[in-house]
């Protein structure tokens, strides 16, 4: 256990997590900055997984690709990309190429950053992005590709206050915190990422920086020292607790002092029914989406008992309010996932959120389980995203509770002779 004087109590284990690569990301990186194209220098397994991963999206002309390694391309010193760049430059016309790497170029030794360096021209850069799964989690990837547009954001000048929110989120999602923000009196100078690669915010030292996604610690940094910015360290805006608490706090940093209890209370009463199922529910949280410490504190505060919260990496700074709203609960870093499936057997939570990768088999055993990368995908943040989150907690129960008994003579008596 790993514990500072002062700080949560942290218990660090030693496993690899249950998790897609950082190729992942591509999936909502492209929607988010629509001027842009994706590259990963891959294998045919990093091709296998995305096209299932993110096969769905064919149909939209997805910006997204993969520059094949082949057996042949081991002996060489560098791959050669210019064909395939000058192929994505007639079909897309991008903005910005952001060049991800994975698994085996690492391992091979690829220089990506000065192949990303060769490949860059003014009209058109070409941005290493650091994306492998042997380093990364797929939501660190997100993180990576926003280090890379650090550079390309324009410097605010001193005496120019503004807040620029991280993380990617929809455009409505988007819309709605910069008009709270504007209610409150607080100037937006934008979010990084934009939608458009020339649009990226300007950020200086009178910037603040207010982080709505739980993984973006890199970025943060990155900022606060090229840029002097500063990072609001406050609770994430998932859930009425969270929202209100990081509202308040970054109106603080403008001098502005709100009391937002009342809105919190509403937002609370609107999600009544949900917190009704999910109160004495026991929850466990597996690692997979590093979102799961401010969803473990949303789950904790609608009444729920968070058995277990765990993630792949904690920034124990960048979740230092987090962190203190989980008192109490078990939290823990890098889990050994075989520790976590004697808990879950012995312990039997009512409900387990988990990946896509261990979720079936939970099912199998009866559990009742969320797939974790749902609150990926979903509006979650903010006032406007209170319903959907808490939906996402109590649909698997909904679901459960409307199941029938298992009618064993409809599945082996009749209709599948075969298994006799």
């Amino acid at each position: 256990m790993l514990q500072a004087p002062g700080e949560a109590m942290i218990i660090k284990e030693d496993n690899v997590t249950h998790s897609f690569c950082g190729l992942a990301s591509v999936g909502w990186m492209y929607q988010k900055i629509k001027d842009s194209f994706f590259l990963i220098l891959g294998t045919h397994t990093c091709a296998h997984f995305l096209q299932n991963a993110l096969g769905m999206m064919i149909f939209a002309k997805p910006r997204f690709g993969i520059a094949l390694i082949e057996e042949g391309d081991l002996s060489k010193n560098e791959p050669t990309l210019d064909e395939v760049l000058a192929e994505i430059k007639a079909d897309h016309n991008p903005s910005v190429i952001f060049l991800l790497s994975s698994c085996t170029p690492e391992v091979m030794k690829v220089d990506f950053k000065g192949l990303a360096d060769n490949l860059s021209t003014p009209e058109t850069p070409v941005l290493f992005v650091p994306a492998s799964g042997l380093v990364y989690n797929f939501t660190q990837a997100e993180d990576s590709v926003l280090h890379a547009l650090v550079p390309h954001c324009p410097v605010a000048p001193a005496g120019e206050k503004s807040v620029v929110f991280l993380g990617s989120v929809n455009d409505a999602t988007a819309d709605d915190l910069r008009a709270e923000a504007e209610e409150l009196g607080i100037r937006v100078g934008g979010f990084l990422p934009e939608s458009r690669f020339d649009r990226m915010p300007a950020i200086g030292p009178d910037t603040i920086l207010a982080p709505i996604q739980p993984y973006l610690s890199r970025t943060a940094v990155k900022l606060e020292r090229e840029r002097g910015a500063k990072t609001l360290h406050s609770l994430f805006p998932f859930g009425p607790d969270g929202t209100r608490v990081f509202w308040e706090d970054l109106a603080r940093e403008f001098g502005i002092e709100v009391d937002l209890r009342d809105r919190e209370k509403a937002a609370w009463e609107k999600i009544r029914r949900q917190t009704d199922m999910l109160k004495g529910k026991k929850v466990f949280l597996t690692a997979d989406t590093m979102m799961e410490l401010p969803l473990g504190r949303f789950l904790k505060s609608a009444g729920a008992e968070v058995v277990e919260c765990s993630s792949a990496y904690i920034n124990k700074k960048f979740l230092a309010k987090e962190l203190q709203a989980l008192e109490g609960v078990r939290v823990v870093e890098q889990p050994n996932f075989h520790r976590q499936l004697e808990d879950i057997k012995r312990e039997r939570p009512d409900m387990v959120v988990t990946s896509l990768m261990t979720a079936n088999p939970f099912v199998g055993h009866g559990f009742i389980v969320k797939w974790s990368m749902e609150f990926m995908l979903m509006p979650i943040h903010g006032w406007s995203g209170v319903f959907s989150l808490a939906n996402l907690f109590v649909s698997p129960l909904d679901r459960r509770e409307k199941l029938p008994e298992f009618d064993r003579e409809v599945w082996l008596e009749g209709v599948m002779p075969a298994a006799e």
